[in-house]
């Protein structure tokens, strides 16, 4: 059993962890506290952009989160060449599992409106199953037998924007960076990975990398046990050089039931079978889903380095470990938001992106920490002492004062905005919430401080939605006039 009190202790030893690490790759300390309130801001019902996020962190408008993404400087590879580290520290491993810590790849969309984010095009999105307009992303996890996070992460460029360099500019993709496909980057990511001192047994991965050669001779090259997803047609080579597709192998497969491993549901039974191929430590794994109408089949090749078991115990057991990177793409988008972000240019996807993980492996050390785990620093003499009073702002009537008239439109095209712009008219959204401050207020459950502060956030963000409509309408006008 853990107290609320623990879990006080176990965040202020977190995000003294941190902070440590982010102060390694940022020289100001206003940077490091930003990126700090920006973390602890990400949560579920939280939209990641940084109106919500500075409003969640108690910053009187957005400005010092804004700044973070795109003018502060500090560099999103050094924190992200500092996640693998941090992630070997953290996340618990239980010593009787028998294949130890591994890496899942995948990737996943987020899906975007218009064309001017860095990398946004219509491609299939996993997450409807559909062609969307949308960013994709390669990642890479590390899986343990008790818990997985991100540690590596690359932005998929597609080839309509490689080869535009106005629009590359514009988006800020470095000139350096040249078209790499999914399986490339997942290459470059297990190497940085291993470089980095990630200790590691194996790998797995769906279909997009197992049908890479390459991708399958980077792992063996790395001495990395592999379980990759195959498509039916693919060209597979038996014992005496006998070349059939995957499927064709189904007739001569000797089926057993085995679980590997338990979900939510309990434990995940399936019929495999494991047949040799020419190579003899790869071999073709086969999975039958009984309870399917149509796909009823998935097939796998596995390889293993000699002084690994290569047997269908060891190989279904990594295939069950693959799942748990989509635990990390749940993690991100439902629970810290990250598929909510609203930034455009490279920079800021990539440093949203590296602060999610940051906020991934952060919650991760706190669940260990919770758990009885020895992961987290001895937190620092201040943070076990009691908090100076924080002064609050001094509350006027203005602060109280709710603007319910509406904002002026410009009569003619190019006609700048008056600099004390009011606030647009009240909608039903922030009527809503309005309405539920002042029963929370009404009913002693927040500070009249508190109270103001929402309301002075409310103000800013309806002036800041006049002058934007202001501008649309003032360009629009003006397109009608020529």
């Amino acid at each position: 059993m853990a107290s609320i009190e623990d879990a006080a202790e176990c965040g202020e030893r977190a995000d003294a962890l941190v902070g440590g690490l982010l102060g390694r790759i940022m020289r100001q300390r206003r940077t490091v506290a930003a990126a700090l309130d920006y973390i602890r801001s990400l949560s579920r019902g939280t939209r990641a952009n940084c109106w919500e996020l500075a409003q969640k962190a108690g910053h009187q408008g957005p400005h010092r989160l804004q700044a973070l993404l795109s003018r502060h400087q500090w560099s999103w590879e050094q924190l992200r060449d500092l996640l693998p580290g941090l992630a070997q520290d953290v996340l618990r491993d239980d010593p009787a599992d028998l294949i130890g810590p591994g890496l899942a790849f995948d990737e996943t969309a987020h899906l975007r409106k218009g064309k001017f984010t860095a990398c946004v095009s219509p491609q299939h999105a996993g997450v409807t199953g559909k062609v969307e307009n949308c960013v994709t992303w390669v990642f890479a996890a590390l899986v343990t037998a008790l818990g997985q996070a991100w540690v590596d992460f690359d932005v998929y460029m597609p080839d309509c924007w490689a080869t535009d360099p106005q629009r590359r500019k514009k988006a800020g993709i470095p000139e350096k960076l040249a078209f790499a496909t999914k399986p490339d980057l997942a290459i470059a990511q297990v190497k940085r990975l291993m470089a980095a001192g990630l200790g590691v047994t194996w790998a797995a991965a769906d279909e997009v990398y197992g049908r890479s050669r390459e991708f399958r001779a980077a792992l063996r090259a790395l001495s990395l046990s592999y379980v990759v997803i195959i498509p039916c047609d693919y060209r597979v080579t038996l014992a005496k050089d006998t070349v059939i597709r995957a499927d064709q192998a189904i007739s001569s497969a000797v089926f057993e039931r085995r679980s590997c491993g338990n979900g939510t549901k309990g434990p995940r039974y399936g019929d495999w079978a494991l047949i040799g191929t020419a190579d003899p430590r790869e071999f073709l794994l086969i999975r039958r889903f009984p309870d399917r109408d149509k796909n009823q089949y998935a097939f796998y090749l596995c390889w293993a380095p000699d002084g690994r078991p290569a047997t269908l115990t060891y190989f279904i057991t990594i295939a069950g470990r693959r799942w748990p990177v989509e635990i990390t793409f749940k993690t991100g988008k439902d629970a810290l938001g990250w598929d909510q972000c609203q930034a455009r240019t490279w920079d800021a996807l990539c440093r949203h992106t590296a602060l999610t993980a940051l906020a991934q492996l952060r919650t991760a050390a706190i669940q260990a920490a919770l758990a009885g785990a020895d992961v987290l620093p001895a937190a620092p003499p201040a943070a076990r002492t009691t908090p100076a009073a924080v002064s609050e702002p001094a509350v006027t009537d203005a602060d109280l004062q709710i603007y319910t008239g509406t904002a002026p439109l410009p009569a003619r095209g190019c006609q700048p905005c008056p600099p004390g712009i009011p606030p647009i008219a009240l909608s039903a959204a922030e009527t809503t919430r309005i309405d539920r401050l002042a029963r929370n207020w009404k009913a002693g459950l927040i500070s009249l401080a508190r109270l103001a502060f929402h309301l002075r956030w409310s103000a800013w963000r309806r002036r800041h939605q006049a002058r934007a409509r202001w501008h649309h309408y003032a360009a629009r006008l003006a397109a009608t006039d020529t």
